[in-house]
């Protein structure tokens, strides 16, 4: 099935349109990585620490059922930067069952990975969101604030609207001014 695909898109990559050669290799990439599924996952799980932050990347193309559980289970690491990039692949790929994993990785001890945690959520536009991101808008950590409030005011909800308002009283001039802005972009 795989080889079918492949033999069938390589002539467009001699197309006359360049849109369509363009076309031709991202489904040849995501042809090759699909082929692979196996190494990647093991080396998701297995790999010295570039490998597995490689296979994370290299999975977020491959839309099979069996990528999910393996990414989530590779949130569990020990390695930051792992989990910071899983965390990114998830949000993007925004697979509804990973929702209540990356919402359970708020979490997460390492400040840098919780602010991709809210970057990712803030792009599944689920109404409960505001309420798990309330929380963090009064966070010491200027940057886990500052997204926090970025994340409800990409969400638009107007669940959202309660901690915007109290993050008005801020004593930092950024939470301030970034909870006026995103107070103007919830829905009425």
């Amino acid at each position: 099935m795989l080889e079918d695909r492949r033999r069938a898109l390589l002539p467009l990559l001699e197309d006359g349109d360049p849109e369509i050669r363009q076309a031709a290799s991202d489904a040849l990439d995501a042809l090759e990585a699909a082929a692979g599924i196996d190494s990647l996952l093991e080396r998701l799980k297995t790999g010295e620490r570039g490998e597995r932050i490689a296979a994370a990347y290299a999975l977020e193309k491959i839309n099979l059922a069996g990528v999910f559980p393996a990414l989530i289970e590779a949130l569990q690491s020990d390695d930051p930067d792992l989990r910071g990039v899983v965390v990114q692949v998830l949000g993007r790929k925004k697979h509804p069952k990973t929702l209540g994993p990356l919402v359970k990785m708020l979490e997460d001890p390492e400040p840098g990975v919780q602010v991709e945690v809210i970057k990712s959520l803030a792009g599944f536009g689920d109404r409960r969101l505001p309420a798990y991101l309330a929380p963090l808008v009064g966070a010491e950590n200027d940057q886990l604030a500052l997204t926090a409030i970025e994340a409800l005011g990409t969400l638009a909800f107007p669940e959202g609207e309660a901690p915007l308002i109290a993050a008005l009283a801020d004593a930092r001039p950024e939470v301030r001014r970034l909870a006026a802005q995103m107070l103007g972009k919830l829905y009425l």
